[in-house]
């Protein structure tokens, strides 16, 4: 016969508060989201940060440039925009590895508006980068085939057609 035990004392052994007993496994547990309202608040601020950060990088470039923006006789046609639009495209970059632990934390608005943000930095730091070399590198104009170099061709055909050959 088997006494039974002291009401003051724990059951032996101890469990863990999970554990159901027996042979069930433990329920999956699921993650909580983030409220979508506070999603989308979180989508604005960074929206906004994401608006201003570019903005004070590429003035930081223009000044990094040569740019000499409150001197009103200073000559800046010969300032080069390639390296304002390079910090604007690290900027963009940042941005879309800044999407990285949004997704993870299950942000999915905030996410998109991060990735959509960076693509477009991106993409116009690239073009505005392509932009700036071939103003800073135009192409040569074409010289005439014909032997006088004044001359000029009457209807763009071959060179029997220019005037002097």
């Amino acid at each position: 016969m088997t006494t039974p035990p002291a009401p003051d004392t724990p059951p032996w052994p101890n469990r863990h508060p999970r554990y159901t007993g027996g042979n069930h496994p433990q329920p999956p547990q699921r993650l909580r989201w983030l409220h979508p309202a506070a999603d989308i608040a979180l989508a604005v601020g960074l929206l906004v940060i994401d608006i201003i950060a570019p903005l004070i990088v590429f003035v930081f470039g223009l000044d990094a440039a040569g740019y000499q923006m409150f001197d009103p006789a200073a000559d800046n046609s010969s300032v080069s925009l390639t390296r304002p639009f390079a910090y604007v495209a690290v900027v963009g970059g940042i941005f879309l590895l800044s999407a990285v632990p949004l997704f993870m934390a299950r942000t999915f608005i905030s996410f998109g508006v991060q990735v959509l943000t960076g693509l477009v930095l991106v993409l116009v730091a690239v073009i505005g980068i392509n932009d700036a070399d071939r103003n800073s590198h135009p192409q040569p104009v074409p010289v005439s085939p014909s032997i006088n170099p004044g001359a000029q061709c009457r209807s763009g055909g071959d060179n029997s057609e220019c005037g002097g050959s």
